[in-house]
């Protein structure tokens, strides 16, 4: 009896022994999607965890001395906030304490859950990488085994700044976790000064109108958010949306490094063609703190892969949940150690899960997915970033570190085994950069166009040095040297307008452009009006010498050069006038045009900046100034057309204005061609070097052939000289002139029009007196006879027409008159100066008583001028000649005993003598020109 009490005594202490000696079992709550269809990691979460729980348990002695196991109770959550929830009150309310919380895989169910387990002061440990916005700030009690996505952000910032990059972009997966996670980069990204320019969402159908609108944007610098199996299906899309030299320019900028999971057996793309079109990207990972372990455990990845007999890799998230309750182990541990009697924790123990949180922060040990330790509830971690690079020659793919990131040294690039960037061309830019470039001359074309002006002005002062220092040769002043100044003056107003053109930017930078447009188009008028006009004018003059019929040619005042420069001046006026007036009503400015957009390189287009005049009405006023000159050469033309028979080289220049107008035309047409086929800067480059060669071309026309000329004299026998005037025996003054057979016709016609002319004019004189001598009586008509020889006499001498032509060994002959005193003193005598003197003087020879001796006296006087007139040659009466060198000398006129002097400083009465010397002035018929012969 007492041996039956006493082993029953025995086997109660043995019981309590053994109940007192048996481990604790601690109740870990767990939340998994092993229900979701399109989840597949919930199930391998699962059994990662659980196996850390078995390998745990084995090792209980040495983690927590015996005292406690672990205890995984698992439930369905189907990544859904209702059945997480749900799941959650049912582990609470129907399953024994729970001390840990682990879970769950998505974001919103993980806010759900973490929303309540807060209330009940349970520390949920989430192996999710998915983003929870704001969990840590807001939910004390969440502890996340993955690094969230805001930890890279700071090393996001530093290796763009690194690259000089400013303007980057984000496209992401069509999902509100990555939505909130994009939001938070480019916040962060517009505090650093990083423009963000496109924040994209996309999914799988959608991924290329993506792509296209970032390329619109002309984004380089893209920061990509896709799942793991979706980013083969990206960098497919890439592939067949860029081009390969596009491609090479973009550079994409993932999260995690998970390479080694992507399904390259797609359908659309080879994964050669995937390998390709991902070749440079950057990575961004976590570089895990390595500390000493507390305690390593003994599964490694490749253990564990195969114990969850998986051929792929694993997914970060599983590696998560394996390491998560290794996590709830050493803080189970580090309890024992704080004599935290973990047993008694309530769902009310709020300084128990205080001293938890505390305690987390000690732990740190090396698991499956890398070194881990914690810090503010986040699990600490450095930034690795890394780039996928292709080995060429090996044809091999791999990843390769350029870089690491810590909050407290900042961006490394010199670690050890930190490598180079090494991209595909040159260093990819932000992006497709809009350049705007002031097109302006640059330093050859503003040299060439300086040193063509400088010439065209050296060779302009050269000929009017020439023209002035030789202004005095009979050759020169035959010219007009006054007018040909005028002309040069012209081509160098010509040639600085051009010269200005070099000047544009010290003008733009100045603000002064528009008034210098201005100053360039009055140049330019001007020195047209002055070039062209002078040069017509003196055409003009050459005209009315020819060609005169409606007045005395001796007196037009077109023979005077002060009128002509007159004309000239009233021109330049002109110009200046309707310049200053332009400029007053209308004023020009400075605009800007844009040019063709060029691309310079695939990361650069160029749009040319141009600087131009403009003003309100300068389309509608210069087609008027472009008419306006164009007379000038109508006019020319006309001109030049009409004298083109006067062979004579120093008085005529039509036939260099003809090649002038030719030039200037020929000039136009080619400048016109240029404006069209050029549209860029060179276009003005070519038509200052045209003008400037039409200007010098035109000078060249008009006075190369005097230079020649002077500087061979002695060759110039032909040329007509104020020296080279000679007297034969019969003191005939005659000029060296050998005249072609085509000039003597045509100064045979000139003398015969003007003498048809002036043969009429006195025979209506003759027919006039010869009617009035017949109503008078004989007696009285022989004593008026002499008078009417007298007054026809007069007339002849008066006519503008002085000489004939006699030919004499191919020489013009000019000869003088030779009058008897007889004659003379008779004329001067008798001559009677109206029709009123000329009847009283007939009364009073009639009413004389010597009438009869007188009126014999004078028949016999008159008979004797009759004969001495009549007896005179032809030649001879033609050549008296009367002198007048101004309009004012038409009733002062003389008769010439004298040759003619033919040396004057004058040029109008140069040209007033020029038509006697060259015998143009008297022909009686049509039958002269044989005596030309």
């Amino acid at each position: 009896m007492y041996s039956q009490c006493f082993m029953f005594f025995i086997m109660i202490i043995l019981i309590n022994a053994n109940q007192e000696n048996k481990p604790i079992a601690l109740h870990i709550g767990g939340l998994f999607n092993s229900g979701n269809l399109f989840i597949n990691n919930g199930q391998y979460d699962l059994q990662a965890a659980q196996i850390a729980i078995d390998e745990i348990n084995q090792r209980y002695h040495d983690l927590f001395n015996g005292r406690y196991t672990l205890t995984l109770l698992s439930n369905n959550s189907k990544c859904d906030p209702i059945y997480a929830v749900d799941a959650f009150f049912h582990a609470i309310f129907r399953c024994p304490q729970l001390v840990f919380l682990v879970g769950t895989s998505c974001s919103n169910e993980t806010k759900a859950v973490i929303q309540v387990a807060d209330y009940y002061n349970l520390i949920l440990f989430s192996h999710s990488t998915s983003f929870i916005s704001q969990a840590n700030e807001t939910y004390s009690t969440l502890v996340r085994l993955s690094v969230s996505d805001e930890n890279y952000n700071d090393a996001r910032v530093a290796f763009i700044k690194y690259n000089n990059w400013s303007n980057v972009a984000i496209l992401h997966q069509d999902s509100i976790e990555s939505s909130l996670m994009m939001a938070k980069l480019a916040k962060r990204l517009n505090e650093s000064n990083i423009n963000v320019i496109l924040t994209q969402s996309a999914s799988m159908t959608n991924l290329t109108s993506a792509l296209q609108t970032i390329r619109e944007k002309k984004a380089r610098i893209v920061f990509v958010n896709f799942d793991t199996s979706s980013r083969a299906i990206f960098f497919c899309e890439v592939y067949r949306t860029f081009t390969k030299s596009l491609r090479e320019r973009y550079v994409w900028i993932l999260t995690g490094n998970d390479y080694h999971l992507w399904n390259l057996s797609i359908n659309n793309c080879t994964k050669k063609e995937i390998i390709n079109s991902a070749r440079g990207h950057i990575i961004i990972d976590s570089l895990y703190e390595i500390k000493p372990s507390l305690i390593n455990p003994n599964t490694t990845t490749q253990q564990l892969q195969k114990h969850l007999r998986l051929n792929d890799y694993l997914d970060r998230q599983t590696l998560h949940a394996y390491d998560t309750i290794w996590v709830i182990a050493l803080l189970i541990q580090a309890s024992i150690k704080h004599q935290i009697q973990i047993e008694k924790f309530t769902y009310s123990s709020t300084d128990m899960r205080d001293q938890w949180l505390t305690l987390l922060e000690q732990i740190h040990f090396r698991g499956v997915s890398g070194p881990v330790s914690f810090r503010n509830r986040q699990r600490h971690a450095e930034t690795l970033i890394s780039q996928f690079q292709i080995d060429l020659r090996q044809q091999q793919q791999q990843i390769q570190t350029i870089a690491e990131y810590s909050h407290v040294l900042g961006l490394n690039i010199k670690c050890s085994t930190c490598r180079t960037l090494i991209w595909p061309g040159s260093i990819p830019v932000d992006t497709e950069r809009s350049e705007v470039r002031r097109l302006v001359m640059n330093i050859v074309e503003i040299g060439l166009i300086t040193t063509s002006c400088i010439l065209g002005l050296a060779l302009a002062i050269f000929f009017l040095t020439f023209n002035i220092i030789n202004r005095h040769q009979r050759y020169i002043k035959l010219s007009s040297p006054k007018l040909n100044n005028i002309m040069v003056l012209g081509a160098m107003h010509i040639h600085i307008s051009i010269l200005l053109f070099g000047l544009d930017e010290w003008f733009l930078d100045r603000n002064l452009l528009g008034y210098a447009c201005m100053l360039r188009m009055f140049l330019f008028s001007g020195g047209f009006s002055l070039m062209f006009g002078s040069m017509f004018l003196k055409t003009l003059r050459v005209y009315r010498i020819f060609t005169s019929r409606d007045r005395p040619l001796l007196h037009s005042k077109l023979l005077h050069d002060h009128h002509l420069l007159l004309i000239c001046f009233i021109l330049y006026g002109i110009d200046i006038i309707f310049m200053i007036s332009w400029q007053i009503f209308d004023p020009h400015s400075a605009k800007i045009t844009h040019g063709p957009i060029r691309r310079l390189n695939m990361d650069i287009i160029v749009m040319d900046e141009i600087s131009y005049c403009d003003s309100a009405y300068r389309h509608k006023i210069l087609p008027l100034i472009y008419i306006y000159k164009s007379l000038f050469l109508i006019m020319g033309g006309y001109l030049a057309a009409k004298t083109r028979h006067v062979h004579i080289a120093a008085l005529n220049d039509s036939k260099f204005i003809v090649w002038s107008i030719y030039v200037v035309v020929l000039t136009s047409l080619f400048t016109f061609i240029v404006m069209i086929s050029m549209k860029n800067l060179t276009t003005y480059v070519v038509i200052c070097l045209v003008v400037i060669i039409m200007t010098s071309s035109i000078l060249c026309l008009v006075f190369l052939p005097k230079v020649f000329i002077l500087q061979n004299q002695r060759k110039s026998l032909h040329a007509v000289v104020s020296k080279d005037l000679v007297v034969d025996e019969s003191r005939t003054r005659r000029l060296i002139v050998e005249i072609s057979y085509y000039e003597k016709y045509r100064y045979a016609q000139l003398q015969n029009r003007e003498l048809k002319t002036e043969l009429i004019r006195l025979n209506h004189l003759l027919h006039a007196v010869e009617q009035r001598l017949d109503s008078i009586p004989s007696n009285v008509t022989l004593a008026l006879l002499p008078i009417a020889v007298h007054l026809a006499s007069t007339c002849l001498h008066t006519s503008e027409v002085h000489s004939s032509v006699t030919a004499s060994n191919s020489k013009i002959n000019i000869e003088p008159i030779k009058v008897s005193k007889e004659q003379i003193h008779f004329l001067d005598h008798d001559s009677i100066s109206s029709n009123n003197t000329l009847f009283h003087f007939d009364q009073s020879y009639l009413s004389s008583s010597q009438s009869s001796s007188l009126s014999e006296l004078d028949l016999s006087i008159a008979l004797q001028s009759i004969n001495d007139v009549s007896s005179l040659p032809l030649s001879t009466l033609d050549n008296q000649e009367y002198l007048s060198t101004d309009d004012d000398d038409d009733d002062d006129k003389s008769f010439l005993t004298t040759p003619i002097q033919a040396i004057s400083d004058n040029e109008s009465v140069l040209y007033s003598r020029l038509p006697n010397e060259l015998n143009i002035g008297t022909a009686t018929f049509d039958s002269d020109l044989e005596r030309i012969d």
